[in-house]
Order: structure tokens, then sequence, then C-alpha cells
């Protein structure tokens, strides 16, 4: 006679009983209804469990192998994060040198001036044109400019001392200069920590004749602070530097004046 386990629940036991995962009793339970039930039976026939495969044990060979391919990866691992914070105390160390050396002192001596550039003309900008920052002020007779660095760039940046209405800035900070202006421009170029370098630019303006017309003829050039030795002379035609040397003589007070000016204006490192 069956045991009076419905034949439902044989069948949901039949995969723990084939495994052999069961308890023993339960093992006896589904014996007896095996035994006595021919349709359980039958299906405890057809239910089959996959073996397991069983993996072949790694030879020593290839053991080491998978470790060599593990301490690869850690060191390699390990080698870029080290370089990762190589270049990330390089760049901070840049930047704050940069700071610190470059900007600071430079902003300090816009004080008490006028941001003028760059500004929004309603034009639209040409392409890679790198916008300069520069501030302005005037007093009764010259104007003062501060273009500041671009980011990251220790050789930019310069302090420029002119008649009031000979230099304009445009909405990119780039200077224009008026040709009519009969007087020299001093700008001065600074290196790290606003020490001077060992010249300053002069713009001339000078009367020219071209295809027998009468013009004006703008020339930079560059000389020491006291404005007696022309700096790259060598690379100037004889007459051109006789030109910049008699321009030099004839302006000599209104470069003294402007330079005694820019000593004022921006303090003891000019003097």
């Amino acid at each position: 006679m069956k045991n009076n386990i419905p034949c439902n629940v044989i069948v949901d036991l039949l995969p723990l009983y084939k495994e052999e995962i069961c308890s023993e009793e339960t093992k006896i339970l589904v014996e007896e209804h095996l035994a006595e039930c021919a349709d359980c039976r039958r299906l405890s026939e057809q239910v089959t469990i996959p073996k397991a495969e069983k993996k072949e044990a790694p030879t020593e060979t290839e053991t080491f192998k998978k470790v060599g391919k593990k301490l690869k990866k850690s060191r390699f691992t390990k080698f870029m994060s080290v370089l990762m914070c190589i270049c990330l105390v390089l760049f901070a160390g840049v930047n704050a040198a940069w700071y610190i050396l470059k900007y600071r002192p430079m902003k300090k001596l816009c004080e008490g001036m006028e941001k003028i550039a760059p500004y929004d003309d309603g034009s639209k900008d040409l392409p890679r044109v790198n916008k300069v920052t520069v501030y302005s002020s005037e007093d009764d007779k010259y104007r003062y400019l501060v273009g500041m660095p671009h980011y990251l760039n220790f050789s930019m940046g310069y302090m420029l001392v002119a008649p009031k209405g000979a230099v304009s800035v445009d909405s990119n900070g780039m200077r224009g200069i008026d040709s009519r202006s009969e007087e020299p421009i001093l700008c001065m170029s600074f290196c790290h920590n606003l020490s001077p370098s060992d010249r300053v630019e002069v713009t001339a303006s000078f009367d020219e004749t071209y295809d027998g017309q009468k013009t004006k003829g703008m020339f930079i050039f560059f000389t020491d602070f006291d404005f007696k030795a022309l700096k790259e002379a060598q690379y100037l035609d004889p007459e051109d530097t006789a030109k910049l040397r008699d321009f030099i003589e004839k302006h000599r007070d209104e470069l003294n004046d402007m330079k005694k000016a820019a000593q004022d204006k921006w303090g003891e490192y000019l003097k």
C-alpha cells in the first residue's frame, strides 16, 4: 500500500534524492513511495543529474605563470599610482610657483587701477586669440597699463607708460599705437617675482618717405634701463641704428621722465 505522501511532493523531492543531499528520513519515504508507485518510479528513472566536471589541478608551471601575471599587474598598478602622484605634485608645484612668483606680484601692481580688457564688444572673436587682461590708470600726463600674464606663463606680463592718447586697448587686450604721436612710449617686461629684465621696450615714431609721400613710421626697439645701449643692435641696419640713437638723444629727457613716472607708480624695484 502506498504511503500517504502525494506524488507531487515526491516529484519535488526527486532532485534532492538523486543528488543524495536529502535527509535519511526523506530518502526512506521516497524509496517506499517509488516501490509502490509505478508512475513516480518511471519518472525517477528519467531524472538525471549532471555530474560536476572535476577540474584538473594546475601544474606547477601554470601556477607560477598565474602568480607572475598577478605580480606584474600589481607592480604596474603601483607604478602608475606613483607616477600619477608625482605628476600631481609637480603640477601643484608649478601652479604655486606661477601664482607666488608671477601672478600675485603683478596683481599687486594693479591696485588702484581699472580693469579695461578683455570686454565684450559684440563682435565675434578671431580664432585662437589669446585675450590679455589689462589694467589702466591715468594722471595729468601719462597713461599706465599693466598686462597680466596668461595662466602658467612665466615670461609674459608688462608695465607700460605712454603719453595720454598715444595707446589704445581693444576688447581682446591688444595694444594699439597712435602713429601720430611724436613722443616715445616706454614698455617694461618683467621676469618672475618682478625681477626686471635687462632691457626696456621703446616705441618710436619717425617721419618717413614712402613712394614719394611722407608718412609716419613706427619702430620698436630695446635699450637698457639708462637708455645708453641698444639691445640686439647687431640685427639692425647701420642706418636704422644711427636713427634710433638719434631718437634716444632727442627724447632722453622724455624717456627719463617716463621712467621716473613708472618708478613713482610701481615702486622701488624699478629704481
